[in-house]
Parts: C-alpha cells; sequence; structure tokens
C-alpha cells in the first residue's frame, strides 16, 4: 500500500495540469479516484506495450497490490456514501461481444466489485447509451445527467471508460446563513466579480508556507472522514491571480509537502469562503494519450488478451463528469464561547482563485480535485 496513495496522487496531479492547460480561465473538478480505478481496472487484462504504457501513466511500476487499495478504499467509499450524499460510479463498460473470460470476471468481483459491467453496445448502441445515462441518473441521485452525448456508441464501441461522481458538502461545523454576504472575488488582479461569502469562526487545520507565498486550510466535512483541503496564493502577486505560479510549482513533491498533516497548526481561524458549485464533463482520451497511453485506444495495437482471446479489443472512449456544491450546511455549532476570549484569530478570507481538493482523511486519498477560478461572468 506504501506507494499505492503516491500513484494514485501523481496522476491526479498530472491530469489536473492537462485540464487547467486546456482550460486556463475555467473553473475545473474531476474525481481522481474515478480515473485511476477505472484505468486499473483496464489495465488487468492488459498485456505487452498495451500494459507498459498504462502502468506507466497510472505510475504503478513500484505498486505492487494495486487491486487490494482500490478494494479498500472503495469500501471506505461505500460507507462514507451511505451516509452522506457522496455519490460515485466507476465504471467499465465491455461489449457482450467481447465473450469476456470466466477467470478475468471472477477476478475483479472482489477489488472492483460493481465496476465491470457486460453490456450489448454494437448491435443497439442507442438503447446501451440510453441505459447507462438511466443507470447513472440513478446512482448519482438524478445530480449527472446524459453523461453520455448522442452518437458517442456506435457498431465499433468495444469498452467504454465511465466516471461520475457528485458531492453536496455538508460541513461539521455549519456556516451561519445570516452572516453569508456578496462580496468582491478578483478574478484577476484588476478584474472583480461578486460572490456569496460564507462565514465561519472555528478551529482549522491552517498552514502558511512563505517561500511559495501559501496558505493551507483544512476544514472538515460532517463525521470528519472527508475534508476540503483548499491551496491559495497568498495574495495576488502578478498580472494574473498567482494561481499560474502555484501550478507551475505543483508536483507531488511539493503537495505532500505543502499538505502535510502534521504541518498544519490547529487554529482559530476567522474564515471567509465563497458558496460555489462547479460541474465538468471530459473526454480524456486526448489527455490519456498525451500522458502516453495511446495503444489502448488504438484497435490496430491494442493487447487486452488478459480478458478475452477476442481480437481488435479497445478502449473507444473515456468519459468522467465531476460536480460539487458548497454552502452553508453543517451539522454542529462551531464551538467558539469555551475558547478564550484573547485568543488571536487567523483571518483567512478566499476572495481570490484556489486550488482544492476533498481527501479521504483516513487514506489522504483524493475524491475530488479542482480549481476555483471565480463566479462565470455575468
Amino acid at each position: 500500500m506504501d506507494a499505492f496513495r503516491p500513484a494514485n496522487t501523481v496522476l491526479a496531479i498530472d491530469t489536473l495540469k492537462i485540464l487547467n492547460e486546456k482550460n486556463k480561465t475555467e473553473n475545473v473538478i474531476f474525481s481522481p479516484i474515478c480515473i485511476s480505478s477505472t484505468l486499473a481496472l483496464a489495465f488487468k487484462a492488459a498485456k505487452g506495450n498495451t500494459a507498459t504504457e498504462m502502468e506507466k501513466v497510472l505510475h504503478f511500476e513500484n505498486v505492487k497490490d494495486y487491486d487490494f487499495g482500490f478494494q479498500t478504499l472503495t469500501s471506505d467509499i461505500s460507507r462514507m456514501s451511505a451516509a452522506s450524499s457522496l455519490k460515485m460510479v466507476k465504471r467499465l463498460y465491455v461489449d457482450s461481444s467481447c465473450n469476456c473470460t470466466k477467470e478475468f470476471i471472477n477476478s475483479t468481483k472482489k477489488p472492483y466489485p460493481s465496476e465491470l459491467e457486460i453490456i450489448d453496445i454494437k448491435s443497439r448502441a442507442e438503447e446501451a447509451r440510453n441505459q447507462i445515462n438511466t443507470s447513472v441518473k440513478d446512482l448519482t441521485d438524478g445530480n449527472v445527467k446524459n453523461i453520455l452525448c448522442e452518437d458517442l456508441l456506435n457498431e465499433n464501441t468495444n469498452m467504454l471508460l465511465l466516471g461520475a461522481a457528485y458531492y453536496k458538502g455538508t460541513w461539521l461545523y455549519k456556516f451561519n446563513e445570516s452572516e453569508t454576504k456578496e462580496c468582491e472575488f478578483h478574478v484577476t488582479k484588476t478584474e472583480t466579480r461578486p460572490v456569496h461569502m460564507m462565514q465561519l469562526d472555528a478551529r482549522l487545520g491552517i498552514r502558511t508556507v512563505n517561500e511559495q507565498n501559501l496558505m493551507i486550510l483544512d476544514i472538515p466535512f460532517a463525521g470528519k472522514q472527508m475534508s476540503m483541503l483548499i491551496i491559495m496564493p497568498k495574495s495576488i502577486e502578478d498580472d494574473s491571480t498567482g494561481l499560474e505560479k502555484l501550478e507551475k510549482e505543483l508536483t507531488y513533491e511539493n503537495y505532500v509537502n505543502w499538505t502535510n498533516p502534521s504541518m498544519m497548526a490547529n487554529s482559530k481561524v476567522k474564515l471567509s469562503l465563497p458558496k460555489f458549485k462547479i460541474e465538468s464533463r471530459y473526454n480524456l482520451k486526448d489527455n490519456l494519450k498525451s500522458l502516453g497511453m495511446n495503444d489502448a485506444f488504438n484497435e490496430e495495437v491494442a493487447d487486452f488478451s488478459g480478458m478475452s482471446e477476442k481480437k481488435g479489443l479497445f478502449v473507444s472512449e473515456a468519459i468522467y463528469e465531476a460536480g460539487i456544491d458548497i454552502g452553508e450546511d453543517g451539522t454542529e455549532a462551531a464551538d467558539v464561547i469555551r475558547e478564550r476570549v484573547l485568543m488571536p484569530k487567523t483571518e483567512c478570507n478566499v476572495d481570490h482563485p484556489f486550488l482544492f481538493t476533498v481527501k479521504h482523511n483516513k487514506t489522504q486519498g483524493m475524491l475530488f480535485y479542482g480549481r476555483y477560478t471565480g463566479p462565470p461572468a455575468l
């Protein structure tokens, strides 16, 4: 398990960098666990150069038992989903004509209990698309609709990677709705847009990294199994937002150092945080190719013989959608009465672009990862 989390984190950072580069000023959100677990399931069936390329993209070179890692994480996510609004769908859809071997199907049941789905796609592409869309909509409580657009599936579709994740955040500490007010959010050094800014006084994990001019904040969700990490330039220090500099310096080593729980001070924080809702859908086929996963998408050379003896199996598309809704909802009032009145507060005004992670606290695994650049222009 030692190498499992770093592998998933590096793939998440790789993905974020590509998405941010392609969407330089847009809000971005995706679920790293949806991407890595569906890729890992396909990787189980890969052989030859297809497997070599996928191993590099997944950063699995030193991971001995990734199946057990995903099995443990999926089990924890299922428990969290049962007690919260977290909804997560991870699927590898395979056309029934591929005739998956019993050995392969059986090998997936424990680590990927619901991820492998065999379905008639080639012979009834539009029916299959509607069936998948309905299933994803139901499994996300109606929050992810029509994830597959018209004509995406056809008689050549063998395999489809798909992930959908949604979370309506419920904090451990409730923000006082009566204190939410319209404030200016600095989308650049010279441009602002109005946003509804929530207010909270509570004990939170906070850290300042002076060398990189960063502030890192850890805000727990209800149940304390998940929390939101905000990584934000302390100030807008260039002509853009400061986020470009942060993104350039974003590496696995820096991320782990910046967000190290043992370096976070448990301080009394006066927090101003924007209400926001982000939904993003991506076809990651080209992104994965740019990371080095080419053969899997190429009908001529793809080798998934660990799944079936049939030739010509390849991944047709890689569709992923994620959404998050952040508001005042919480389960507890912040207990500030017992605090010494003279105890200093750290002011944290999240009024300019930032990166965020929704993490699983037990494993530090990333459930969601993204960037908030501000409310859309009116």
